[in-house]
């Protein structure tokens, strides 16, 4: 009897076991993901040359060239339309060179650059999203130059900053979840800007905003930006120049590269326009460009080494008030209680 038991408990602890086991996949696996393994099949040179496929097949106005999944979405300035429509129609010319980025552990790209539409040119930022060899997302920004307030550089001189393309050594680089956070920071700074400065700033931090520089000192002559006012990142945000932006809604960080420091981001800049005019922190009065509430939108690149942001790439324009992007869900950071 008591060998009997023996057995049966040997069976009963071997059964247990099992079932642990078998349970182990499940417990390894993240929310909708196969594995929470993540195993890039797609690396940095794979992105960027669907990236660089893309836009031969946007110049050659040819979407058929492109590897697409059955149910991809395409964006224009955050409006779903079906690929080969929007810019694919009007499309005359694409920029030879941009700044390009691309994250093989979420599978994402990006690229920042210059297209031309019946010989006039637009400022264009775009993103992209590769599963099992297919494009199954498709982000696009597109500015276009018109009678609104907005930088917009020349086109045949935008240069984008190579050392996005440098790879940091590892004592400059930082963890992914940080770069996130800086980025972050960089927009809890401009939202409600009033002087306050959250983010980490190198000394020699720019920015390029559609192209043009918004932070170096203009040629002489030149108006219109926040550079006539104050030159670098930090001194802008002092003088509290980007009061306006009411709030900084739906933000997302789908693209981070560890190697090179490199954060790209989306969201909105949300201007109610409450007021007409508001004072800078040194008591400079500084007037709206527009007077009735708008919002815009934007892919946002940002460039960190040890923990600082040195570089940053936009490309944004105005969109309806309170626009709603179809990449964003839930309730983004910056949009509760608003």
């Amino acid at each position: 009897m008591r060998d009997k038991v023996h057995r049966w408990r040997g069976r009963l602890l071997m059964a247990v076991g099992a079932a642990v086991l078998a349970g182990v996949p499940s417990l390894a696996q993240a929310p909708g993901e196969p594995s929470a393994v993540n195993i890039p099949t797609c690396d940095r040179d794979c992105l960027i040359a669907i990236t660089r496929g893309y836009m031969s097949a946007l110049a050659a106005k040819n979407p058929a060239a492109l590897k697409l999944a059955k149910d991809v979405q395409f964006t224009e300035n955050n409006v779903v339309i079906p690929v080969g429509k929007g810019l694919w129609n009007s499309i005359s010319k694409v920029a030879p060179t941009g700044m390009e980025a691309a994250d093989p552990l979420t599978g994402q790209a990006a690229l920042f650059g210059v297209v031309w539409e019946h010989g006039v040119a637009a400022i264009y930022a775009m993103r992209l999203h590769v599963q099992n060899g297919l494009i199954d997302e498709i982000e696009t920004v597109v500015h276009r130059k018109t009678g609104l307030p907005a930088p917009f550089g020349d086109p045949d001189k935008v240069t984008h900053d190579p050392e996005f393309n440098d790879v940091l050594p590892p004592e400059q680089r930082r963890s992914r979840a940080r770069l996130i956070a800086v980025a972050q920071s960089y927009f809890n700074t401009v939202e409600r800007n009033d002087g306050m400065v959250f983010a980490p700033f190198s000394e020699d931090c720019s920015r390029l905003e559609n192209g043009i520089s918004t932070t170096a000192a203009p040629p002489p002559g030149a108006g219109g930006n926040a550079s006539t006012i104050a030159t670098g990142c930090l001194n802008q945000f002092k003088l509290g120049i980007y009061r306006i932006n009411k709030r900084i809604r739906e933000r997302r960080f789908p693209l981070v590269d560890e190697e090179r420091g490199v954060v790209v981001s989306s969201g909105f800049f949300d201007h109610d326009n409450e007021v007409d005019i508001y004072k800078l922190t040194n008591g400079r009065d500084m007037k709206t460009a527009l007077k009735w509430p708008n919002s815009i939108s934007l892919l946002e690149a940002f460039r960190v080494k040890n923990g600082e942001i040195q570089k940053i790439e936009a490309v944004f324009t105005y969109v309806p008030y309170f626009m709603h992007n179809p990449w964003a869900t839930g309730r983004e950071h910056g949009e509760e209680g608003q």
